[in-house]
């Protein structure tokens, strides 16, 4: 009886024992990281009169979580988090009323029809929701992952810097023009991202990322139109961002 006692415990052992094993070689149902990098933003205008003037330099930084989808499988997860996004971008167009602060006479003045060169940047506040795809380890250390879905943000400032010219050719410039009221509040965004992660030590990581983002939405109200045309002002954003980040 006693050998048999013997056989059922060792069964029971070793059953208990491959759970055990099997638990502590699953991935991670969570991870998380911090990211910051630099961003490579422009904007298309789609109202008459206005041109973009280029790429501007912006940036990014936030926390990122990714949720893993299958507990047998570290392919597969969703990703959020919480980003902060300096997105910034120049417009030229003609204006009427222009409005400036004049610090000679510590009054608001307006100018008649005016060039504006302007260079925006709006902060956003975005949380992703994504899919990303992570692939097996290479090398004993690399993982490379895509990831693929939407960015949701919400403005919390929005400012220009503007060079004006006037009608007789002097030019003047402004800085910190506050554009919040012209700006839309809610920025709905595709997000695709292309990265790799390299594993420093258990579950701590390096990352790399270089993403892309399209604004859908116009960036501006639908209120806010063009005091010299009339025309309601709209524009999307694009960019392309570089991300550095350690996952722990």
């Amino acid at each position: 009886m006693k050998s048999h006692y013997f056989v059922i415990f060792l069964i029971i052992y070793l059953f208990c024992a491959n759970d055990v094993l099997a638990q502590a070689s699953r991935p991670r149902r969570i991870e998380a990281g911090i990211f910051a990098g630099p961003s490579i933003d422009w904007a298309v205008a789609n109202t008459h009169g206005y041109k973009s003037t280029g790429v501007k330099g912006g940036g990014v930084y936030g926390i990122n979580i990714d949720l893993n989808l299958h507990q047998t499988s570290s392919n597969y997860y969703f990703s959020t988090g919480i980003n902060a996004r300096h997105i910034r971008f120049g417009l030229t167009y003609k204006d009427s009323n222009y409005s400036y602060f004049d610090d000679n006479t510590n009054t608001w003045q307006t100018m008649d029809v005016v060039q504006l060169n302007s260079t925006f940047n709006t902060v956003y506040l975005s949380i992703p929701t994504a899919i990303k795809l992570k692939t097996d380890i290479f090398f004993d250390r690399l993982v490379f992952w895509t990831l693929l879905g939407m960015e949701h943000g919400i403005a919390v400032s929005a400012r220009s810097n503007d060079e004006i010219t006037r009608e007789n050719g002097t030019k003047s410039k402004y800085s910190k023009i506050n554009h919040y009221k012209h700006t839309s509040i809610f920025k709905e965004s595709l997000y695709i991202v292309l990265g790799a992660d390299f594993i420093l030590k258990e579950n701590t990581k390096a990352s790399f990322g270089i993403g892309y983002d399209y604004g859908f939405n116009n960036v501006f109200r639908k209120s806010y139109t063009n005091s010299a045309s009339g025309f309601p002002v709209k524009a999307h954003t694009h960019r392309i961002e570089f991300q550095f980040g350690i996952i722990f």
